[in-house]
């Protein structure tokens, strides 16, 4: 599984994500500023496509994907584009809209099915379905967090990382980043393949990464390992709308 969660305040917002990943995929590079079409972004880069699960732009978009499981067979032989170079082709997009406007005329037939998050700083998050055979786009998302996928059977699985998502929303009396954080390092009911910091024998949470949008500020936080591991995180800055911020261990 994978897990995106998020909060929304006054003009700004917090987004957490954990990639899941088989043993077998190369790692992750680091988030990285680069550009696209003249629009600065920050995103890591996956070690098998070039393309990411995750990234930010200058304007404070988020986008975030996950794989879409269990709506129908696709062809396994057939050449498929990397899901994660459909999330870098979006990333000079200034609002939700234009992700859906884009998406609308894009030739989705060439990946397999997915779920993109879409979060700016004035407007409600919006996630939108690729299911293989059409477009499906929640305009007002926030009642789907936290997003979850899986290629595992297990349908009661997101049922039980949503009861436990509200259950420490409840003993906090509030959500808030510490309960975010809580939430994605977890190993609830036990650390194995059903927890949010998932662990199997072919597959584990590889990264945990935090984006954090305010008017002023974009900042990456990037944790390349199980997010259960202690360890520095490698963080990155962008100020809003133009130069960059040297980026920083920390």
């Amino acid at each position: 599984m994978c897990t995106v969660s998020w909060l929304h305040k006054a003009k700004s917002y917090v987004l957490f994500c954990n990639r899941d990943e088989r043993h077998t995929r190369k790692p992750a590079r680091g988030p990285r500023i680069s550009e696209r079409y003249g629009v600065s972004c920050i995103a890591p880069v996956d070690g098998d496509h070039g393309g990411s699960w995750i990234g930010v732009n200058q304007f404070g978009l988020t986008l975030c994907l996950l794989n879409r499981y269990g709506d129908y067979s696709t062809e396994s032989d057939r050449g498929f584009r990397s899901r994660g170079l459909l999330l870098t082709d979006l990333l000079d997009c200034k609002a939700g809209q234009h992700v859906q406007q884009r998406l609308d005329a894009a030739d989705l037939e060439q990946f397999r099915p997915l779920t993109m998050a879409v979060l700016a700083d004035d407007e409600p998050a919006m996630v939108i379905d690729w299911t293989g055979r059409e477009l499906l786009v929640q305009a007002d998302a926030e009642r789907y967090m936290p997003l979850t996928s899986s290629s595992l059977p297990e349908p009661n699985a997101f049922g039980r990382r949503k009861e436990y998502f509200e259950h420490l929303v409840s003993q906090a009396g509030k959500l808030d980043a510490e309960v975010l954080s809580q939430f994605h390092r977890s190993h609830v009911p036990v650390r194995g393949p059903y927890s949010v910091c998932m662990h199997r024998e072919e597959a584990a949470t590889v990264s945990l990464s935090v984006v954090t949008v305010t008017p002023e500020m974009i900042e990456f936080s990037y944790e390349g390992r199980s997010p259960c591991s202690k360890g520095p995180a490698e963080k990155i800055q962008l100020k809003r709308q133009g130069s960059q911020v040297k980026g920083e261990a920390g």
